[in-house]
């Protein structure tokens, strides 16, 4: 076994790199909605988007981080906890959009702003994470 995948597997587990793939799409996702800020009245622009439910997907698959239903009140029971559609690694797709429609930058900015807190959560997650391995090698508790 190669030693960078030992760490990894070993020390790191899988929370590292699933949270490595939240900020990459956090980024990716930051860009697209700049993107539409940018071209805000830009006529006929039509704003892109990111969508989570594909990207999850395939990193759950790709990492083959399984879940379990231990009891029935857990997950819901209609079938499987990713629906939705949507596009794969750091693409974009057009939204729905009504030509009529002009992007509205409040909303944008809303994005924006919740994109935003989801990257700070998952930086410090992923902080916490790295200080329970320092502290492990330290020998604090």
């Amino acid at each position: 076994m190669e030693i960078r995948s030992y760490l990894n597997s070993r020390l790191m587990g899988k929370t590292v790199a699933l949270l490595s793939h939240a900020l990459d799409y956090r980024s990716a996702k930051h860009s697209t909605i700049s993107g539409n800020l940018a071209n805000i009245d830009t006529p006929g622009y039509r704003p892109r988007e990111l969508v989570f439910d594909q990207e999850l997907r395939r990193a759950v698959d790709k990492e083959g981080i399984a879940m379990r239903k231990t009891d029935e009140q857990h997950f819901p029971r209609s079938g499987d906890i990713f629906t939705g559609k949507g596009s794969h690694a750091l693409e974009t797709q057009e939204a729905e959009f009504d030509e009529a429609d002009h992007l509205n930058i409040d909303k944008e900015m809303a994005k924006m702003v919740q994109n935003n807190l989801l990257y700070e959560t998952a930086v410090k997650l992923l902080s916490k994470k790295f200080d329970g391995l320092r502290a492990a090698i330290e020998g604090r508790r």
